[in-house]
């Protein structure tokens, strides 16, 4: 029952007695991937990655690497000597030079290997029915906009300990590595729960014991000991049971205990109801973790809403007061409308309830490829890229897994493709406010700071939202579109409040010449005096 989505790498070897798959090679799966974006200061990196060679062994001969930009050409050979791969698992990371390379550039890969004696040449990767078509980078002249004591991250992501039937991600090392290069200081590494709780070596059987979900946050737990400016965020992507007992996802981020989830893996015929609804998920949470509804309002394709019980969450699902927030954003527009409006019904109930953003990227940092119709195609396209779209965390202290998610949980956030939008907010008495917090007061001062880059263009629009709880009416407060300076704005603004409970929260847009970027922050709210 190969039927849900999936965002990772393709995984082409497994298929059905009796059907035949036009993707399946008497090969491994072995294919390049970059970040779509390096940070100033800093080399690319190319991931070469080589999956399931322990059944089809592999000699991995020598590797070119091809940048071109318009008339300039460099190119880069690294010799393996015939190295012998045969485990399930390889990759290496190349580090080309920036040699001054700035914006869009194209990077080919050509690998070299031989596999049962015959010597092949590929370029990207080896899939049957991709373009095979170059990698694309930019090169970044600004590192991405933001003030001091703001971090990037990646909300929603996959890595190697998603792996099963039709696709894998990235190990956790390499994702960490990329994600550096990318700008971000973080990862929340949530991988699907209905993967974590299967033996090690095969995902077609659940273990017992969990020793992968342990090996799991053993990994994590010793890649952020040795990493004194990069925190992965330990989590699940549980199923989950919505007041339909459908199956939902809700990201759970910081939990030690393993939290089981398999009504929509497709690992068991005809069993797709839910093993826990969300209430009796957020009832058994540990004080320090976090969870976020995933995605809430993608709607689920037929078949699967059909064969595999997918569903998507219902206003009702969104009461629970241990839920922290919506991950809003999930690499596409799809469902970012209705999730804002979601969110802001909640706002107006009274609610203090977060938004995040996030890409579910299974690997795929510059090039989404997956199996389209199972067993007969693939598809490609630049959609759930790692890092695409960023969750911002504002940090007074040090860097650490302990203070993001306190930042996390009190909603120091926002969400953005581009552009960087702070506000604070000033009482008479001169206390203040930032965002996720609240402040009493009359009388108010409004500072709004935005910042873009060439990357992602001039600011277009900003955006002041007042919500006013008494009568439960979000109204636009103050908007401004005249912008003196391209890619910096100031503003202060004065002003009284006539509510007694209320929030500002605010947009911000900006335009590189051929696509728009946005920004969204959480509340600060405010109690009148």
């Amino acid at each position: 029952m190969i039927l849900w989505p999936v965002f990772l790498y393709a995984e082409t070897h497994y298929s059905f007695k009796g059907i035949h798959s036009r993707l399946k090679k008497k090969e491994p799966e072995i294919l390049a991937d970059a970040p779509h974006r390096v940070e100033p200061g800093h080399e690319l990196p190319i991931l070469i990655l080589i999956k399931d060679a322990h059944l089809y062994p592999v000699q991995l001969n020598k590797i070119l690497v091809e940048l071109n930009q318009e008339n300039r050409r460099k190119n880069y050979v690294f010799p393996f000597n015939h190295l012998m791969i045969d485990t399930n698992w390889w990759y290496e990371i190349l580090k080309i030079p920036r040699n001054h390379f700035s914006g869009n550039v194209l990077v080919n890969v050509k690998i070299e290997y031989t596999v049962q004696g015959k010597l092949r040449l590929i370029n990207n990767d080896n899939y049957a029915g991709t373009s095979h078509n170059p990698l694309q980078v930019y090169f970044a002249r600004m590192p991405l906009p933001k003030k001091a004591g703001w971090y990037f991250g990646e909300f929603h992501c996959h890595t190697a300990y998603t792996s099963d039937q039709v696709e894998f991600g990235a190990p956790l090392k390499a994702t960490a590595i990329l994600a550096r290069v990318l700008g971000l200081n973080f990862f929340c590494a949530t991988d699907h729960s209905y993967d974590l709780d299967d033996l090690p070596d095969n995902y077609l059987k659940n273990d017992s014991e969990l020793r992968k979900w342990r090996q799991f946050l053993n990994e994590v737990e010793s890649l952020n000991r040795h990493s004194k400016d990069f925190i992965i965020i330990p989590g699940e992507e549980v199923s989950a049971g919505n007041a339909q007992n459908r199956n939902v996802h809700l990201l759970i981020l910081n939990h030690r205990q393993f939290i089981p989830g398999d009504g929509d893996g497709a690992e068991r015929w005809f069993r797709t109801r839910p093993a826990l609804s969300i209430a009796e998920i957020l009832d058994q949470l540990e004080n320090h973790a976090l969870a976020f509804a995933a995605h809430p309002e993608i709607r689920a394709p037929l078949l699967q809403w059909l064969l595999i019980r997918r569903g998507k969450w219902r206003e009702i699902d969104y009461q629970h007061p241990r839920l922290n927030g919506l991950q809003i954003w999930n690499g596409s527009k799809e469902g970012l409308e209705e999730g804002l409006k979601s969110w802001i019904k909640l706002l107006l109930s009274g609610r203090k309830i977060f938004i995040c953003g996030g890409n579910d990227a299974h690997g795929n940092f510059n090039r989404f490829r997956q199996i389209g119709l199972p067993f007969f195609t693939m598809r490609e396209n630049f959609l759930h890229l790692f890092g695409k779209v960023r969750t911002g965390i504002h940090i007074a202290d040090r860097l650490c897994l302990n203070n993001i998610i306190e930042a996390m949980q009190k909603g120091h956030m926002i969400v953005t493709n581009g552009p960087f939008m702070d506000i604070t907010l000033f009482n008479q008495s001169g206390q203040q406010a930032t965002i996720g917090q609240t402040l009493p007061g009359n009388q108010f001062k409004l500072k709004i700071e935005c910042l873009s880059s060439e990357e992602f263009g001039p600011l277009t629009k900003l955006k002041i939202y007042f919500g006013d709880l008494s009568k439960h009416e979000e109204e636009l407060f103050l908007e401004h579109n005249n912008f003196k300076e391209l890619y910096h704005c100031f503003i202060e603004k004065n002003f009284l409040l006539p509510a007694q409970k209320c929030y500002l929260r605010a947009e911000l847009e900006s335009f590189n010449g051929t696509e728009f970027f946005y920004c969204y922050t959480n509340p600060i709210w405010v109690e009148c005096a």
